[in-house]
This record gives structure tokens, sequence and C-alpha cells, in this order.
């Protein structure tokens, strides 16, 4: 998207001279300014800082393997900054980290003081963080000191109450949790309008706020490379293993949570069953709700046609999968977060039926690879699922579609839009 803003940048304002102290302790953590002509990039992701005595960090895999992207591409120094915390967050890739193995510098920052009272980090540095009610006045902490602020966004407010409504019961937490939403919105809205840009991850977000700030870009957050990608191959060969077994091969992968909606799919496979429908369901993944599930799976006496797979290992097992034997995405998400999953199964040439919420909404209409279910209840997704496979020819049209969509918004060609926005930002803010 152009940009319409003159001048991205703004005239540093006087600040207090760093102080002895503050100088040596920036060194030592080395946080001192970088070259003048390299900004650094700093990017904040709101993760526990955990290292082990031996100095390794634990960190996702797929952060680890972003964040190497962008050392490579970006001229001048790069550093994540984390939370302090002593409890994994729950990604299912963490592993820990030799510090001389990583291309970046890891660096723990208490949000709320970095968006108060600033730190040495931000300066010369462009940052970038996703929104966050601790860094609330960042955006001003940064222009304060010349440097630029990119905010990064996901879930709509819509999104988050839907959320809320799907942890809590009725009640005063519930209420409370709402009103708290209702206020912290307000300021995250201040905090696109005063970015100097605004990166947002999924078409929710980008419908809602990209008219608050001038050099708003749209991207999908997913892990897919070219190499990934269903073949002409992999589709014909797919289906003619339909033809000849006549039982479809649907699939579910994600955390297994409420938020998810997990909970609806041994209802929908009961429900399909009930309709007539024959078919194998494989669940991937875990979480919470997992247990439920396998308890769900025996009660309704579908031990031949629903499994519990567990985790998969992302390249050599979850996307080979998609690819050879799964022939229909069930997605009953409750909520309009913009799972990397609905890119990575449309990778897979597999298309989609699912909830209509915000993010699938916007991924259907502009891919077309697959059907929404208007109705939330496991009852209507049996019968939308149903409905599809009993057409081979639209499953199979609707895969070319998945596949044609998503060879255009690979790992590669999302994350090089995305440098070359922040790029964009950082030559607008130098000049």
């Amino acid at each position: 998207m152009a940009d319409r803003r003159a001048n991205i940048g703004s005239r540093p304002r006087p600040t207090a001279p760093m102080s002895v102290s503050d100088a040596a302790a920036s060194a030592l953590s080395g946080t001192t300014a970088p070259p003048q002509g390299k900004r650094r990039l700093l990017i904040l992701v709101a993760i526990p800082a955990i290292q082990r005595e031996d100095g390794h960090w634990l960190l996702p895999t797929k952060l680890v393997t972003g964040m190497r992207a962008y050392a490579e591409q970006w001229r001048g120094p790069v550093m994540l900054g984390l939370q302090p915390g002593h409890r994994p967050s729950a990604e299912l890739d963490n592993a820990y980290w030799a510090p001389e193995a990583l291309p970046f510098q890891v660096q723990t920052f208490s949000f709320s003081e970095l968006a108060e009272r600033g730190h040495a980090a931000l300066e010369n540095s462009l940052v970038m963080a996703m929104l966050h009610h601790e860094l609330h006045g960042l955006a001003r902490r940064c222009r304060e000191v010349g440097s630029l602020f990119v905010v990064g966004t996901e879930l709509t407010l819509r999104t988050q109450v839907q959320i809320a409504r799907s942890l809590h019961k009725p009640g005063p937490t519930l209420v409370k949790k709402l009103i708290w939403l209702a206020m912290n919105h307000r300021g995250a809205l201040r905090d696109i309008a005063e970015a100097h840009g605004l990166q947002c991850n999924g078409t929710p977000t980008f419908d809602a706020y990209a008219h608050r700030n001038p050099h708003a870009l749209l991207y999908f957050d997913n892990r897919t490379t070219a190499d990934m990608l269903a073949s002409a191959q992999d589709i014909d060969t797919r289906f003619e293993r339909l033809k000849q077994r006549g039982r479809p091969h649907l699939f579910f992968s994600g955390r297994l949570h409420p938020i998810k909606g997990a909970h609806h799919l041994v209802p929908m496979a009961a429900h399909l069953r009930q309709l007539g429908t024959d078919f194998e369901l494989s669940i991937a993944g875990d979480g919470p709700l997992r247990g439920e599930i396998e308890a769900q799976i025996r009660a309704h006496g579908l031990q031949d046609q629903v499994r519990c797979l567990g985790t998969l290992r992302f390249a050599d097992e979850l996307m080979p999968l998609l690819r050879r034997e799964i022939d229909l995405f069930t997605c009953p998400h409750l909520q309009g977060d913009p799972s990397c999953t609905y890119l990575e199964t449309l990778s897979g040439a597999v298309p989609i039926v699912g909830y209509d919420n915000e993010a699938w909404q916007g991924l259907h209409r502009r891919s077309g690879a697959g059907v929404l279910c208007h109705s939330r209840d496991p009852v209507n997704l049996a019968a939308a699922v149903s409905t599809l496979v009993q057409d081979v020819t639209a499953l199979r049209n609707l895969a070319h579609k998945a596949v044609d969509f998503a060879q255009e918004h690979l790992f590669d060609i999302e994350f090089n839009r995305r440098i070359a926005h922040l790029k964009q930002v950082a030559a607008q803010g130098d000049a």
C-alpha cells in the first residue's frame, strides 16, 4: 500500500542526558545505540525470557526461524526483546538455543517500563511489536528519541470478546474482562494511529484498522515454503485414492482448546455418522481438551473412525500428511484469530469447511477455497461437510483454488513484503 504520509519520521525532542551508570549498564548489556546509518531492529515478543544455567534461551522454533530471516535481511543489528518470566509459553515447538548460535541478541525488558520510561535500546532503532497493553505509549516514547515504531495486529475487539466468552462463563469475571477489553481497545487505537507503520496479520484487523494508519500492510502469517506445496500429481493421486476407497479423510490440527472449538469435533463426527456419511477423522495437536476428546470418541463408539495423532512435526509430518492423504479440513474455530493453520492447510491443496469467524470469512472471500458454515454448531458443520464430500468435482476444484492462493502467500513472499515495509518506514524516517 502506498504511503500517504509526507514524512514518517519525527523530530527528536530534547531528552535528559544518559548518566554514566546508565551508559555503563547499556554497554554491558549490548544496548548502546547502533552506528550512525544502521538502525537497530528491535522486535518485542510477549513471551517469557527463560534462560538455563548454561545460558541457553527457551524460544519457539518458529520465532527463531523468523528472527534468523530478519537478521539476514536487515542492514543493522537485530535484537529480540522478551518479558521477564519463569513459566514457559504454551508454544508446541519450544526448544533451548545457545546464544552464540543465534544471529541476533536476546534482551529482557519490562514492557511497561519500556513504554513509560524508555531505554537505551530504543535509540536509533526501529521497534516492532504486536499490540500489547503494557506497551501503550511506546510509539510516543520512540518519537521522543527519534526512533520508529511499527505496530502489529492480529485480533480485533470482536475476536477478543469471542475468546473471552469462550473462556469465562457468564458472570462478574466475564463482565470485568469485557470492560477491560473495551478500555484497553482505546489505548490500542491510539497506538495504531501514532505508530509509524502498521502490519496486520490477516484480514480482520486490516479491514478494521488500516484506515487509521497511512502506512498499513496486510500479510498472512505461515511457515510454508515452496517445496511444501501440493503438486498437481499430489492432487491427482489423492483424488484417485478417494475414488477407490469412497471414504473422505477429514482433518483438524491445532491446539485442543475451547477457543479453537476442538470440543465440537467429536459431536460433529457423531452427526456425520447419523447422516450416513462415511468418513475418517484425524485430529492432530495437543492441549487441555485432549482427554475430553478421547473420552468423547469412546463414548460415541467412534474408535474406528476418529483418532488423535498428538503433535506432528510441521515440515516432515504435518505437511506431507496434508498433501498426500487429507481431503478436507474441518475448522470449528469459534473466534477469528488469524491462525497460520489456514494458509498451511491451503498449501496442501486441502479445502476448509469452517465456522464463519472473521479470519475465515476474509480468507474465504479472497481464496474461495472452501465453505463457510454460518451457524456455529457441530450439527451444521456436519451438514456442510456431508454436502461437500458428496460432490467430488467441487471438492477437487476447491483443492486447486486452495493451493493457487497459498502459493501467492508463501513464507518467503510474506516475509519479504514485511521486511520491505519495514525498510520503507526506516527510509522515510531517515529522510
